[in-house]
């Protein structure tokens, strides 16, 4: 055989391979065709993932830029989803960069005059998947993110459905109808709790190949896909999941392996029987199917799963130690911010969001008239979805069906106001009692896709009349509240209350996309019917399965895209005068003021304000001494300085504030007024964009400066009493909590500070000082901070509430701040020390049965 001959055999056999194996896994192709069609606006018209437009639109400076192609200003999509681009954006991009350089995560020195960062959970910081920040810019990165959550959960849920035995189509129609449900389109762009939550199916397939093998080799992907939940970002997600991984190993170790049997129904006659579309129970194939087990085989069992739970926590304490470490002593434990959010619990109203996700109007048409936030109680799956959810549970059930409506009935007892309920907030639980109970959607939605696919398989099985039924139930219930809200709106025309009416109006127009899905949904039921009786061949009935899952795709994408904003990539970050002049000055110095918290690390200037729902309380604390001079204006969440004539300004290396004239109710005003505090005699006008200004603080202290001049509080009201008491920061007071480790003299020091450099996670800089004295630090105080004079490790002192003091002798040093946190490293040792010692252990295990 010549070389051309030999050449064509391989092409057309690879060919066929290549053909064989699309046909074979055509709906993991479909699932990436859809993602990618979701994404259309990313990849073909270059917009970004982010809702940037209303950061031009609605946040200084950018509000005074002016654009050409908006005169009229920045159309701005979604407004409530703004954490996007102020919390999770710029913490990947930092993130990003920490692992490009090499270095873990550990401090964020931009907000809060420094914070932890690794520790705050949100930040995402361990999670594997930011490996893409590894190969492509920020905004890649980010964009690869979304596109992976919205695909890769498709995907997980589809192969954890193939596994339980359910046909093809109906995998399909449960995976879109998770990966495009209202918790994953709500929390999409936030890159954090749909990353934890698209794991879940993928770890209870694996759970059951743990149960059903009962080998030591599944609790390897067990615990790295616990891994992966505990660092995605979210808190509530991966506590969710725990539950449902428990109570599934649970409810399964009290079964054994039965011959084969799913779902109660033949397949239908009329169904075509090919070795695709037949179920894999009536192929011979092994499916998971479970009858009652004997205690002693259910604990074993049981064993596994509890094995693998305990492995994944292992696996994931150098994220987990710190987050509990931080969490303790942090603003969450005393943020009131879900309290004031009726606990995040969904109102019994709400409950028509399942059906119509707009009836109470949506923020991105400018219409919405419902209580409280809108995407945090968006908890549509899709009717059609709904519709085969309900039809299941009205047929025959296996034992992991009934497994998810006992999830689905214990998620909604409490997501709405049940007694039950409140019993977290009640009894104060850690990390719950914290909680916005919203998030429990993310298992509603999941229940209701899987009980979804149930439904549309038992419905391929035996095309059974009752599913006609469930579509006229609903149709009964939309027509009932439509015809009352249509007299409703009859008898209000000319109503003194004109926004019921408009209200009304909206809730009525917003039923109708869904009502159409219905109706289109049962004409191709009862369609499907009517041809039956009519005896065609096999292969028309074919497409009716088809034909709804396009219908399905159409409806969740219709959803999707309304509820997710694609911005112009021009809105990300654009720079202004003022920033570009911020950019331009000698560092170090913070900022305060003017530019929205977090904004401006994306132009990497440290800031003494910040945004972040878990940071060290004592931040806070300082907060409440500057703005009110005691302790009881806790910040909360938001850390936020309100008034500029404290003294503990200029300690915290404040040297430009950002500001323009505010009405009594914040609003931009030129015949408003500053910040109080702001006025010529300390702060100088330095630049100006549009209304906005930037002045320097002509009495701010550098970042590091060196003084004897020092105080010790005995308490904490003596060590506030100082501290804002101090009128001149001139004197270079240091207020400490004890004394140091060194005799001082209350003299005149003299002193150079050369080679300053500010590096990932440390602070170098050498010092030539003529007498003992005492260094400043203007970076929070934190235990995991560890100081080397000379390469010799010395006490850290906290100083001035918030800051850093050392002691140091005279002469010349060479000074190293390094943050290195003992949470983190011990449970980097622990953890990688157990993973090495469950990898033996398989290997040996494995080795063991095969010599067996």
């Amino acid at each position: 055989m010549d070389m051309r001959n030999l050449k064509k055999k391989y092409s057309h056999s690879f060919k066929n391979s290549l053909i064989l194996f699309i046909r074979k896994n055509w709906s993991i192709f479909g699932i990436f065709l859809v993602s990618l069609i979701f994404f259309y606006p990313v990849v073909f018209l270059n917009k970004v993932p982010l809702p940037v437009d209303a950061l031009v639109g609605a946040h200084v400076p950018w509000t005074e830029l002016k654009w050409d192609k908006f005169p009229a200003g920045i159309p701005i999509k979604n407004q409530e989803i703004t954490d996007a681009f102020s919390q999770f954006y710029p913490w990947r991009s930092l993130v990003g960069e920490f692992w490009r350089n090499g270095k873990a995560p550990l401090w964020n020195s931009y907000m809060f005059s420094g914070t932890p960062f690794l520790a705050t959970l949100h930040s995402a910081s361990l999670y594997p998947l930011n490996i893409v920040y590894l190969f492509f810019s920020d905004i890649h990165s980010w964009s690869l993110l979304i596109f992976m959550q919205i695909m890769l959960s498709g995907i997980f849920t589809y192969v954890f459905l193939k596994e339980i035995g359910l046909k093809t189509i109906a995998c399909f129609l449960g995976a879109i109808a998770f990966s495009f449900s209202g918790y994953m389109i709500a929390w999409l762009e936030f890159a954090t709790g749909g990353h934890a939550g698209l794991w879940l199916p993928l770890l209870l397939l694996f759970e059951l190949k743990l149960i059903k093998t009962q080998r030591v080799k599944w609790l390897l992907p067990v615990c790295l896909a616990f891994f992966f939940i505990f660092t995605a970002g979210d808190f509530q997600a991966p506590l969710y999941i725990v539950f449902t991984y428990l109570l599934f190993g649970m409810f399964i170790t009290g079964f054994k392996k039965t011959p084969p049997f799913q779902g109660g129904d033949e397949l239908n006659p009329d169904m075509s029987s090919s070795l695709e579309e037949t179920p894999r129970y009536q192929r011979g194939e092994d499916v998971i199917t479970f009858q009652k087990n004997n205690f002693s085989s259910s604990s074993k069992k049981f064993l596994f799963v509890i094995t693998g739970l305990s492995f994944g926590i292992i696996l994931s304490l150098p994220q987990l130690l710190p987050t509990v470490e931080l969490f303790t002593k942090s603003v969450r434990v005393t943020d009131p911010y879900i309290k004031e959010y009726f606990y995040g619990l969904m109102h019994w109203e709400k409950i028509v969001n399942f059906l119509w996700p707009d009836f109470f109007g949506n923020v991105v048409t400018r219409n919405y008239w419902g209580k409280y936030g809108f995407h945090e109680y968006l908890s549509f799956v899709g009717i059609i979805p709904l519709t085969f959810a309900v039809f299941s549970f009205f047929k025959k059930k296996d034992k992991i069906e009934i497994f998810f409506w006992v999830l689905l009935s214990l998620s909604l007892i409490f997501l709405f106001p049940t007694p039950l309920a409140f019993l977290p907030y009640k009894l104060s639980l850690p990390g719950l009692g914290t909680s916005s109970a919203s998030r429990i959607i993310f298992l509603v939605d999941f229940c209701l896709a899987i009980l979804a696919a149930y439904g549309f398989n038992k419905w391929q099985m035996k095309h059974d009349k009752n599913l006609l039924k469930t579509i006229f139930y609903f149709l009964i219930i939309t027509f009932g509240v439509a015809i009352g809200l249509t007299l409703s709106v009859y008898q209000m025309r000319g109503s003194v209350m004109p926004e019921i009416y408009n209200n009304l109006k909206v809730a009525l127009k917003n039923m109708v996309p869904s009502t159409i899905a219905l109706l289109s949904l049962g004409l191709l039921v009862l369609s499907r019917q009517k041809l039956k009786k009519r005896k065609f061949s096999k292969h028309v009935f074919k497409i009716f399965p088809l034909l709804i899952l396009t219908l399905t795709l159409l409806e969740l994408l219709r959803f999707a895209w309304k509820n997710t904003p694609f911005s112009n990539k021009e809105f990300l970050f654009p720079k202004t005068r003022i920033i570009e002049f911020l950019e331009e000055q000698d560092k170090p110095f913070r900022i305060a003021g003017g530019i929205p918290l977090n904004l401006f690390m994306a132009f990497s200037l440290e800031s003494a304000e910040g945004y972040d729902p878990l940071y060290p309380v004592r931040n806070s604390e300082w907060y409440s001494i500057v703005n009110s001079g005691a302790l009881n204006s806790l910040s909360g969440r938001y850390g936020m300085i309100h008034r500029f004539d404290s003294p503990l300004i200029d300690y915290a290396n404040i040297k430009y504030v950002i500001d323009y004239k505010k009405d009594t109710f914040g609003t931009m005003s030129e015949d408003g007024k500053y910040n109080l505090g702001i006025d010529p005699s300390k702060y100088k006008e330095i630049n100006s964009e549009g209304r906005i200004k930037v002045f320097e603080n002509q009495a701010v202290l550098p970042k590091i400066w060196i003084s004897a001049n020092y105080k010790v509080a005995g308490n904490v009201d003596e060590l506030i009493d100082f501290v804002k008491n101090d009128n001149n920061s001139l004197n270079k007071l240091i207020v400490l909590e004890k004394k140091p480790g060194i005799g001082l003299n209350d003299k005149k020091i003299e002193y150079f500070i050369n080679n300053y450099s500010e590096d990932l996670n440390k602070i170098n800089f050498s010092v030539d000082v003529n007498d003992d004295t005492l260094i400043f630090l203007s970076e929070s105080y934190d235990s995991g901070w560890k100081v080397k004079i000379d390469e010799n490790e010395e006490e850290i002192f906290r100083a001035n509430y918030l800051f850093q003091a050392v002691p140091i002798k005279k002469g010349t040093h060479n000074v190293e701040f390094i943050y290195k946190p003992r949470a983190y490293y011990y449970g980097v040792v622990i953890s990688t020390f157990s993973l090495l010692c469950l990898s033996v252990f398989i290997l040996f295990s494995s080795r063991s049965k095969e010599i067996s």
